[in-house]
């Protein structure tokens, strides 16, 4: 008698067999690849890299692929190679289907062709009552998903273009921001983008509650959050399931879903459970019970592996024998080669090396250059739009993310631990960018933030914080309604159709050292800024600028009561 296992594992192969190529559940939807996609990987290294350069981009797969979480690194390499943890599993039943649970445990390249997650039961030993098992363990932590209003697909199409999505993800072919002349072409995106394959397979509630709470889903930090509201995640949500359904021939789609309503199993799950560890899920995965952490480290050390002959886990196919299957591509294995074969004489990074493997890890250089490093690519500046017609006066800078060179000592230490894992209640500075500066779980970002610091303070504008003067003859405040108000809003009354920073937050995100420098000469300290020197060749212009930091400190002070 044939099993209902096997009559599902002969219709799922049918099934993906005969989908139409090509085939996109949504309309910005990257082509997805046939190898794990690690986006600091893709932007920064290709086939025609020496060994050296390659190197280091096997390091950062060797950290994005968890290659580190079996193989223990050397201590001295601990702190680049931490790893990351995958996807919190509870409640992953709620988010996906029994079918599409099952099939991602057995193959997850079947439902996400560019996963990093890696097969477990592809090969030829697999045993489909172990991943039934395991499917059963899942299911035993179920979810709460709200019901969320049902959004709008043209609001969600604008939204995605214009918020940021379009730095990662592809933007829409054919689409045309607003404001761009009918005749101008719109270039195509060149470099890669992140592939959303999963917002097929879940329904609206369970993709608009993801795109609201995506650092509780992800806590990589692959996807973070963008400070949506209900009803712009509802929108985005709504454009991202606007594609075509893929359809199935009638009889396939009675196999997959004219089965027996799934029912939990006690026993199965009690069997998963133990499945879960000896199986390595709990390597990667923290058990979604919460009863145990992650259980690192169980396989040969990271520095007595020997890659030259790509097996094992580099191997072309599925091995088997609990052996993961990554299907990874050959410019992968040559990195991952490379990276193992000089790791003996690996240093730990310098600080700026630090910022920039970080950067590229969390793919900070979509929107941000450091350097001469990254930054928006320039098909894709277009999507970046200027939040009102006055911001179109600072040119690139009004709609582009700000340039992070020397950001270190720019801006104050607090703002920088608040700012970048999204701690308390961010006011924004920009407002006249739509895009949004996303928020991170605090363990993937404040390294950055700790690098930042040490690396620029030192070497930028070495004279240091001065004193906050008393009262002087100077009216500060006087002279910021005459001067800045042109360009800079203050305060609560700040209008958004003012081109520059608004100066009620000076005091809060910079060092008053960069705030003396930017008043003093503008143009040495940011080249191209259109910002006039408001004192020069006035002898009194240090006391000056003292006292207008000092009226901006009070503001801050009274803002905040």
């Amino acid at each position: 008698m044939v099993s209902d296992l096997t009559l599902l594992g002969l219709a799922i192969f049918m099934a993906l067999a005969l989908l139409p190529r090509g085939a996109s559940g949504h309309p910005a939807h990257a082509k997805p690849v046939n190898y794990p996609y690690v986006v600091g990987f893709e932007r920064f290294h290709s086939s025609l890299d020496d060994d050296e350069y390659l190197a280091q981009g096997g390091m950062i797969l060797l950290n994005e692929l968890n290659c580190v979480a079996c193989h223990e690194p050397p201590s001295r390499l601990k702190t680049q190679l931490q790893g990351v943890e995958a996807t919190n599993l509870f409640g992953v039943a709620t988010r996906l289907d029994d079918i599409d649970l099952e099939i991602m445990i057995r193959n997850p390249r079947f439902v996400k062709k560019d996963t990093v997650m890696p097969s477990l039961f592809a090969g030829p030993d697999r045993d489909l009552e172990e991943v039934k098992a395991l499917k059963h363990y899942l299911a035993s932590f179920p979810g709460e998903i709200p019901s969320y209003p049902v959004g709008d697909i043209d609001l969600g199409r604008s939204f995605y273009h214009r918020v940021g999505c379009a730095a990662c993800h592809a933007p829409e072919v054919g689409y045309r921001p607003p404001g761009i002349p009918e005749n101008a072409e719109i270039e195509m995106a060149g470099l890669p983008s992140v592939p959303m394959n999963l917002a097929d397979l879940y329904d609206l509630d369970a993709l608009t509650h993801f795109l609201l709470t995506p650092n509780q889903h992800r806590p990589s930090g692959r996807m973070p959050e963008f400070h949506l509201s209900e009803k712009e995640a509802a929108d985005l949500a709504a454009y991202l399931k606007a594609g075509p359904d893929l359809e199935l021939p009638e009889n396939l789609t009675d196999a997959l879903t004219g089965s027996v309503p799934f029912r939990l199993d006690p026993e199965l799950t009690k069997k998963g459970e133990s499945l879960f560890v000896s199986k390595s899920c709990s390597v990667c995965h923290t058990p979604p019970g919460g009863k145990s952490k992650r259980d690192l480290h169980g396989s040969m050390p990271l520095a007595e592996l020997d890659a030259s002959e790509w097996g094992a886990c580099l191997s072309e196919r599925p091995m088997g024998e609990g052996v993961p299957f990554y299907g990874l591509d050959e410019v992968q294995k040559r990195a991952i080669t490379a990276a193992l074969a000089r790791l003996v004489d690996h240093q730990p990074l310098s600080g700026e090396e630090e910022i920039d493997w970080r950067m590229k890890s969390l793919n900070c250089y979509a929107c941000h250059e450091r350097d001469g490093v990254g930054g928006a690519e320039t098909a894709r500046e277009v999507y970046f739009g200027f939040e009102t017609v006055k911001a179109i006066e600072l040119g690139r800078r009004g709609h582009l993310p700000p340039d992070l060179t020397n950001v270190g000592a720019r801006l104050n230490h607090e703002w920088f631990d608040q700012m970048l894992p999204g701690e308390g209640e961010m006011r924004k500075a920009r407002t006249y960018l739509t895009t949004r500066m996303p928020r991170y779980s605090a363990e993937r970002v404040k390294p950055i933030a700790k690098g930042f610091r040490r690396e620029d303070e030192s070497e930028v504008f070495p004279e240091g914080l001065l004193r906050y003067p008393s009262k002087n003859a100077f009216e500060a405040g006087a002279f910021l309604e005459a001067d800045c108000r042109s360009c800079h809003g203050v305060g609560e009354n700040n209008p958004t159709s003012l081109p520059g920073i608004n100066l009620s937050l000076s005091a809060e995100r910079l060092q008053f050292s960069y705030f003396k420098a930017m008043t003093l000469d503008p143009e040495k300290t940011k080249p191209g800024v259109p910002m006039v020197p408001a004192f020069e060749n006035d002898p009194e212009a240090e006391k000056k600028v003292a006292a207008l930091w000092r009226y901006l400190k009070k503001l801050q002070e009274s803002d905040r009561k």
